[in-house]
Formats: structure tokens, sequence, C-alpha cells
């Protein structure tokens, strides 16, 4: 279902030696595998699913954005917002396939642990991770609520992510899920998997229409 990322833009590597470091290591350093895989991970992505309001049928998407963390962190983290469908009113909402789709609404903090500490090629550590599959992120903070996409946001049970995992790595082309972007113009593709402590699991794929 995954493939590796072809290569990590070299302009990320511009960007973040650019940037000022709170609680991260200094400019001089220059960046490493965490500042690597935080960059690749932004975006701000869509996943398309269908509604139905009695017998009328509406197309259209979940929003997920990936941005840089509050930089007040005691550690480098991307935030992972989850938007509310706004499906309010729908009789029910499911992918092309006829799975139902949750909503999702709230926001993780995620942060990165390095498998090579000293390593003097972090960009190239993080395009040989991807080859084998996708990369594992840490959930620092944060709480999903989650239930029906036809109730109102406020209603939905509560899930706390804090302790658990987020995978994201590329849709290998041609799999069910990558068809199901099909009508997006963007090529980057990913499958997201988020795993709480208590077992609960959401996944969906998503296309990339917004580079952070």
């Amino acid at each position: 279902m995954l493939r590796a990322s072809l290569a990590i833009p070299f302009a990320i590597a511009l960007l973040i030696a650019a940037s000022p470091a709170t609680a991260q290591p200094s400019a001089s350093a220059g960046p490493d595998a965490v500042d690597f895989a935080l960059a690749w991970a932004r975006g701000g992505y869509a996943c398309p699913l269908v509604c139905r309001f009695g017998e009328e049928v509406r197309r259209g998407v979940r929003r997920v954005v990936i941005a840089a963390g509050p930089r007040s962190s005691p550690q480098r983290v991307d935030r992972i917002t989850f938007f509310d469908v706004g499906a309010t009113g729908a009789s029910r909402c499911h992918d092309d396939l006829g799975a139902e789709e949750p909503n999702i609404v709230g926001t993780l903090l995620v942060s990165y642990t390095v498998k090579r500490p000293r390593s003097d090629t972090p960009q190239r550590d993080i395009e040989q991770e991807l080859k084998s599959g996708p990369l594992v992120f840490d959930v620092a903070s944060g709480r999903l609520r989650i239930g029906s996409a036809t109730a109102a946001p406020e209603s939905l049970r509560e899930v706390d992510f804090a302790g658990g995992r987020v995978r994201l790595g590329e849709l290998a082309p041609g799999s069910d899920e990558a068809r199901r972007l099909g009508d997006f113009a963007s090529q980057r593709r990913l499958h997201l998997e988020a795993e709480a402590p208590d077992g609960t699991r959401i996944g969906m794929p998503l296309a990339d229409f917004e580079r952070r």
C-alpha cells in the first residue's frame, strides 16, 4: 500500500537552515533528521468523501493540515489539524466504495525520534527510511473527537492520542486508495494512520494541495 518517497526537496533543507531555532539545535549545527522528517510531512491535504442529504448527494473533502508546531514546545513538533467535515444534518457520509466515513476533529502534536543521532547524512537517512515504509511519529499531545459524520462535532467521543503513533507514507500508484484520489492534480499522495494508546485507530488517503 505504501511506497517510498522519491526524494526530500532540497528547498526544504534551505528553509530549515534559514529558520531560527527555539528549543532546537543551534543554527550552526544545521538541520538534522528530525528537521527533515517534520518538514517532509508538512502540507495541506484533502481526502474525498460523499455525503447524502435526503435525496441529494454531495461530494466533499476532509481537510487535514500538517504544519510546524509551536516554537514554545519542549521538543520539535508538527501540528496535525483535522477539520470538521461539516456534514451535520446528512443521513450518512461514505467513501467512493461505500465504506462509512467518520468525522474526525482536533489537533495532534507529533515528534520524530532519530534513528541515528550522530549521523552526518540526515537527509539520506530519512530517504532510506521512507524506502522501507512510512515514517513513524510519536504523539506528544492531542485529542480527537471521532464519530458519526452526521452528528454535531461537540457530541462526538473524545479520544486522547498522547503516547500514540502516527504513520505517514506515500501511496503506491494504482492502489485502491490512490485511485480514490484520482480527481486531485497533486502527485503527492499519502496514507495517514494514527493509533491511540487505547487502541483507537483512524486512517485515510490524503492528496497534498498546499505545501507548507
